[in-house]
């Protein structure tokens, strides 16, 4: 697989675009339709190569990555690969090399508040750079750990607030100078940033959805991702939308582009009045 190839497989998905120049904070994520649940990662999902392409797009166009300490603790061998295939995975870093200009993975944002994971995960241990967002017990708890990440203690009003993932965001930003920043975190992190979305703090300016159209097995049936009419209220209609049947069932992948404060408060008004 060439550069080329790369591309037009992009194409495919998502039509043309200058993605070096599509940054900000995405959100990629797997939910059943028309159930609107997140599928559950386990042997119990549905598989598809397709979505793990949308996912290793996505982590190739990132400077950083937000993940939780759950997720660590529940996939200890996870590392964030542009792919599982060596030839695949050197692809995408050369496109991520000539089309975005990074040639070091994206760092890696923990978000934890009791700061317990394994702190030789091998997540942390190829991610070369990034921090931790924790509350202060769990900054004590991390306190000596054996790794370069920086222990970022989160205000205990944010905490409060349920503002916590958004300064997380902000501080990426500055800390690291991220432009393009992945949401990789549970439904219950990942939804405290569509409570509002007028909000330019933490506001999700991308959401990659990727729809599994069959019958999940109950134990890949996860929470209810964020509400349609917040969905298309935050973002209006898909940007591109494709549909591919796999062996697990059929898919449709959509991308979606926050609106403009203006045309968010029209869409808002029309829906209050529908």
């Amino acid at each position: 697989m060439d550069l080329m190839e790369i591309e037009r497989e992009i194409a495919t998905f998502y039509g043309e675009n200058d993605w070096a120049s599509s940054t900000g904070v995405v959100h990629v994520a797997a939910i059943a339709s028309p159930s609107n649940r997140v599928i559950a990662l386990g042997r119990g999902a549905p598989r598809s190569a397709a979505d793990r392409f949308v996912l290793g797009l996505a982590r190739a166009r990132a400077e950083a990555i937000l993940t939780t300490g759950s997720i660590l603790r529940a996939e200890p061998d996870l590392v964030h690969r542009y792919s599982e295939d060596p030839e695949a995975d050197a692809a995408l870093a050369g496109w991520r090399r000539h089309r975005i200009g990074l040639s070091s993975p994206p760092a890696l944002i923990v978000l934890s508040a009791s700061g317990k994971f394994p702190t030789d995960h091998p997540a942390l241990v190829e991610a070369l750079s990034g921090f931790i967002w924790t509350s202060e017990a769990g900054g004590d708890r991390l306190a000596g750990a054996a790794f370069d990440f920086s222990i970022e203690v989160e205000p205990a009003e944010a905490r409060e607030e349920g503002n916590g993932v958004a300064l997380a965001i902000e501080a990426a930003k500055q800390s690291l100078g991220a432009k393009t920043i992945l949401i990789e975190a549970g439904p219950s992190t990942s939804a405290m940033l569509y409570r509002a979305p007028s909000n330019a703090l933490g506001r999700v300016d991308e959401l990659l959805l990727s729809h599994f159209e069959g019958v999940l097995e109950p134990e890949a049936v996860g929470p209810l991702f964020v509400p349609p009419d917040i969905i298309d209220s935050q973002f209006g209609a898909p940007r591109s939308s494709h549909r591919i049947d796999e062996p697990s069932g059929a898919w449709r992948f959509e991308r979606r582009l926050a609106v403009a404060p203006a045309e968010q408060a029209a869409v808002d008004l029309a829906t209050r009045f529908a």
